[in-house]
């Protein structure tokens, strides 16, 4: 009687953890793709009583939303690359090579990181517009990456210093170079730490707001979540339908990416320790 009251407890206990999970977190899910196939959606969450892809159809021939993908693509892809090609080379001497303050200017990189985007974005702005950066897709990419290399460069680092250095060893011995060696041995064992970077950093830059906000000023140049805002509460009034509809076509390629990488996730963040 006393296990079965225990495993009664036990059970309701697990049952009280996961139900905000299913509330805060589904919820809010369950109600946007809800409202989005929905002819008449409305802010309360509620099964349709007419199926309808209208939205959808709406969203493609009404609205900038191929122009918003592409933009948001160049962003997102373009920081990927960035960020990606940086922390790569950046991680391999920070890791292998011994040099005094190493461990202070890891710390300081992570400083910089946790501090407020919107603490720094003054100084940000004032440097976009001397560097004539202000509009152009490349003055975004250049900052959302500068926003993610600490993290990435530490997530590259403690990939290479789990790969031992007996295996580049090896290879000088056998004729090859520094550089050869990183490319033909460090490199390949570095892919999945390449994919978490690289998730993480397309993901930031495709849901960012800020940046776009305060770089990006020409229509011609908004990312979706820029379109997003836009659409929301445009001529005085919310089109709950187009809204769901363009917040669900936005997660897609987010989602997608995920589904792709999650293969690399758990072991590019717990592969290694870190080492000064």
């Amino acid at each position: 009687m006393h296990r079965s009251g225990n495993s009664l407890l036990l059970r309701l206990s697990e049952y009280g953890f996961y139900l905000p999970i299913l509330v805060f977190f589904f919820g809010p899910i369950s109600w946007l793709v809800l409202a989005s196939i929905n002819s008449d959606p409305g802010s309360a969450w509620q099964i349709p009583e007419q199926v309808t892809l209208n939205n959808y159809l709406q969203l493609v021939t009404e609205s900038d939303l191929l122009l918003w993908m592409g933009n948001s693509t160049t962003l997102a892809v373009g920081t990927m690359t960035v960020t990606v090609i940086l922390a790569t080379l950046a991680a391999y001497p920070l890791s292998r090579v011994p040099f005094p303050g190493k461990g202070v200017f890891m710390y300081a990189l992570l400083l910089a990181r946790v501090m407020p985007i919107t603490a720094v974005i003054i100084p940000i702005f004032s440097l976009s517009v001397q560097l004539n950066l202000v509009n152009t897709f490349t003055g975004a990419i250049l900052i959302l990456s500068a926003m993610q290399l600490p993290i990435s460069l530490w997530i590259m680092k403690s990939f290479v210093d789990s790969i031992p250095i007996e295996l580049e060893e090896s290879a000088w011995l056998d004729g090859c170079n520094r550089l050869t060696g990183l490319i033909r041995i460090v490199f390949p064992l570095m892919s999945p730490g390449v994919a978490v970077t690289g998730l993480f950093a397309f993901l930031a830059a495709w849901g960012d707001f800020l940046i776009p906000l305060i770089i990006l000023r020409s229509p011609t140049t908004f990312p979706i979540a820029m379109g997003l805002y836009r659409a929301f509460g445009d001529q005085g009034s919310v089109d709950f339908g187009f809204l769901t509809a363009l917040s669900v076509l936005y997660s897609v390629p987010s989602i997608l990416l995920y589904l792709f990488a999650r293969q690399y996730l758990v072991k590019g963040m717990t592969a290694g320790s870190v080492k000064m």
